[in-house]
């Protein structure tokens, strides 16, 4: 009874939203956008190197998570390693294991970074 209870709740209240009216789109005044375009690109103009300092500082964090995402290679290579090669490579098949495995999570810390990076933190 309570399953039945929650489909049709749940039919009914998507049913609500999905017809529900929703909010219209309303012009700008050309005039205003008259008025205000040449402090637009006065401000554009003071902004510029601050706007492009600030991508150079996200592009060098984005490469950096891109090399951790390539590293995430050396986790099968290790466990060949460590596997078939086992008398002569094991040492470096256990570090490529680790950086195989640890490669995620340093990819996922730098994309959660990159918002940071604008301002220079953690480049």
């Amino acid at each position: 009874m309570t399953k039945r209870f929650l489909l049709a709740a749940t039919i009914l209240f998507s049913a609500f939203f999905y017809f529900a009216p929703q909010p219209e789109a309303k012009a700008i005044d050309p005039v205003t956008m008259a008025i205000l375009a040449p402090l637009a690109i006065q401000a554009a103009k003071i902004l510029a190197p601050y706007v492009i300092r600030a991508l150079g500082h996200m592009a060098k964090v984005l490469v950096r998570a891109g090399k951790h995402l390539f590293r995430i290679i050396y986790l099968p290579i290790g466990l060949v390693q460590c596997t078939i090669l086992a008398p002569w490579q094991f040492k470096n098949g256990a570090v490529n294991i680790f950086r195989g495995f640890t490669a995620p999570f340093l990819f996922v810390f730098n994309i959660l970074i990159l918002p940071l990076a604008a301002f220079g933190i953690g480049v």
